[in-house]
């Protein structure tokens, strides 16, 4: 029988996140630029939500291509507010918009979000030990510590909580449970230029 962590168990889009995406290794800008903004979604919603409007949310937002987002026009943007299929938050609209504006400057300063969450932790991803899913913590020392010199750079609704979960998306920390099946896979590091390379 295969075991997987308690959260991903109640929803077949839930379970297919976990088994593909969470803890895995993640360091393309983009990806990173998207797990960020779907978790500013998220913020006060279940993350069940936002995987159900997560096509929606990408053909909606340009599949989180930071420089066409950085082109909206103010109809385009004006429009996202009327789309019935996506999140319709005025202020997680705008901290995503805003994010994809500081990103694109950031960029042309060789700045990678993906590369700088990741030298946090020099490369290597946190495996936790947790046996039971409520020892799983909302937010850490480390997460709080990143959400402040975010904010300190200009990124928008980027609290510790999303961040500590932003953590576990990209694989920066890898909470699955002592029996999940996922939880030993192939541990890979990410390197100083910010490219995965194995242990």
């Amino acid at each position: 029988m295969v075991h997987r962590c308690s959260w991903a168990v109640s929803d077949d889009l839930l379970l297919q996140y976990h088994d593909e995406e969470w803890g895995k290794i993640h360091v393309a800008e983009r990806e990173s630029f998207e797990l960020l903004s779907l978790g500013i979604m998220q913020a006060g919603l279940r993350w069940e939500v936002v995987l159900k409007k997560r096509i929606a949310l990408k053909k909606a937002f340009k599949n989180f291509d930071i420089e066409l987002l950085t082109q909206l026009t103010e109809a385009e943007i004006s429009s996202l507010l009327l789309n019935p299929n996506i999140i319709r938050n005025r202020r997680k609209i705008d901290a995503v918009l805003k994010n994809a504006q500081l990103l694109s400057e950031l960029h042309r300063r060789t700045f990678r979000l993906s590369q700088y969450l990741w030298h946090f932790t020099e490369g290597r991803p946190i495996i936790n030990h947790w046996q039971f899913g409520n020892q799983l913590p909302e937010k850490t020392i480390l997460s709080t510590k990143i959400a402040f010199e975010l904010k300190k750079m200009g990124f928008n609704f980027v609290g510790p909580t999303l961040v500590y979960a932003l953590m576990q998306s990209l694989g920066i920390v890898n909470d699955h449970l002592e029996s999940c099946f996922y939880k030993y896979h192939k541990v890979i590091n990410v390197s100083s230029e910010g490219r995965a390379q194995e242990d």
